[in-house]
């Protein structure tokens, strides 16, 4: 493969982050911040422990506790003890909170799928599994 198919890659994968850090600066949050809305809208659970939110965002846990002392001091989330395992926390999203993620988030899934019903089923099954199988061989390559 060329330099320049690779470079293609990253751009393409780049462009769709840069689309979301605009959606997020619109809304006065970092990207970080909008995922977190994004995750526990999506999962529709609106309750996620910090340790799930660290996985499922690949963050650190660092970055992740700091957004959430964020979040808690304006009053957007609530965080518990996690009854199951007292070393968890659990957060929840606050009226406040969920009307910011509704807010944000839902016209956000709008734009994803009105972006989406522009390029046929085909044309999406391929990226999926075309970006799929360099992520893996790429993680492969590093990990020699």
């Amino acid at each position: 493969m060329s330099r320049d198919k690779i470079n293609q890659i990253y751009e393409a994968a780049r462009g769709t982050n840069r689309a979301y850090e605009i959606w997020a600066e619109k809304y006065g949050l970092t990207m970080y911040e909008m995922q977190i809305y994004y995750v526990m809208l999506e999962n529709g659970t609106q309750a996620i422990t910090q340790k799930e939110l660290c996985t499922q965002l690949d963050a650190p846990k660092t970055s992740i506790n700091s957004i959430i002392k964020r979040q808690l001091n304006a009053g957007r989330i609530e965080m518990s003890v996690n009854p199951d395992n007292k070393r968890e926390k659990i957060i929840v999203l606050t009226k406040e909170g969920k009307a910011l993620a509704e807010k944000v988030i839902l016209p956000l899934f709008d734009c994803e799928q009105k972006a989406a019903e522009k390029i046929s089923d085909k044309k999406l099954e391929t990226a999926i599994e075309v970006q799929t199988a360099f992520a893996k061989n790429l993680l492969d390559a590093i990990g020699e």
